[in-house]
């Protein structure tokens, strides 16, 4: 334990070790208090861990999911403290979940990577892991009504912490901040921003044409053509 202390890439031991401590003296009045009381200080070892990883240059990438812990799991303590119940403590409900807080503590404080940044993302794997793991026993002991409701809330949340990581130590890009737009909504918005089609001028009729003007009909023949006074004066 005192060579895990003194690890250089391990400067995260002391904060385990007191989240550690907090976790174990936890204990509420049922199983489901039990869990909320556990997991406030489950989260708040995150957010120490979290803060002293931004002073340690890990990364762009590493702070900004240290950040995000900070955010996220420290407005949850402020959600889990309003379900904080009253009642003597049961020290039988905190005996469920000793050995997956056991296992937990063991698996972070054994966690280390080649530099700060890959550490504090094994470490971290270990913590969401711990937290799905108690969240198991809650729901597997009877937790019902808002508080089931929390705890189904933060197993989902951990378990896609976790598949964020995993996916981050095996190489892979790590999850785009926003999400995609769907196909349809996409469609939509590419209808909107279309242009509309110019709409063609009306074509106006063509004049309909003049009718021609009518031969003048030929006399019958044998039909004089000069009257005998035009005749007389010259005219024809």
């Amino acid at each position: 334990m005192n060579a895990m202390m003194a690890d250089p890439n391990n400067p995260f031991a002391s904060i385990e070790m007191q989240m550690h401590d907090a976790m174990m003296k936890a204990v509420g009045a049922n199983a489901g208090d039990t869990w909320v009381r556990k997991m406030i200080e489950h989260h708040k070892g995150a957010v120490e861990m979290s803060r002293l990883a931004l002073t340690l240059n890990p990364g762009e990438h590493v702070a900004g999911m240290a950040q995000a812990t900070i955010d996220k799991q420290g407005a949850e303590i402020i959600a889990l403290e309003k379900l904080v119940a009253t009642g003597a403590p049961d020290p039988a409900s905190a005996e469920l979940y000793r050995a997956a807080g056991m296992q937990m503590h063991d698996a972070m404080m054994a966690a280390k990577g080649a530099d700060i940044a890959e550490t504090f993302h094994r470490k971290m794997l270990e913590h969401h892991k711990g937290a799905v793991a108690m969240s198991v026993v809650a729901l597997a002991n009877g937790v019902t009504g808002t508080i089931r409701a929390q705890i189904e809330k933060t197993k989902a949340d951990q378990q896609k912490e976790i598949a964020e990581i995993e996916a981050m130590l095996r190489g892979q890009p790590a999850p785009a901040s926003t999400a995609q737009a769907e196909p349809e909504d996409t469609a939509r918005v590419t209808k909107q921003a279309a242009p509309a089609k110019p709409v063609p001028a009306p074509v106006k009729p063509k004049p309909a044409p003049e009718p021609a003007d009518p031969k003048p009909s030929t006399p019958p023949s044998g039909t004089p053509t000069c009257l005998p006074e035009h005749r007389a004066a010259g005219h024809c």
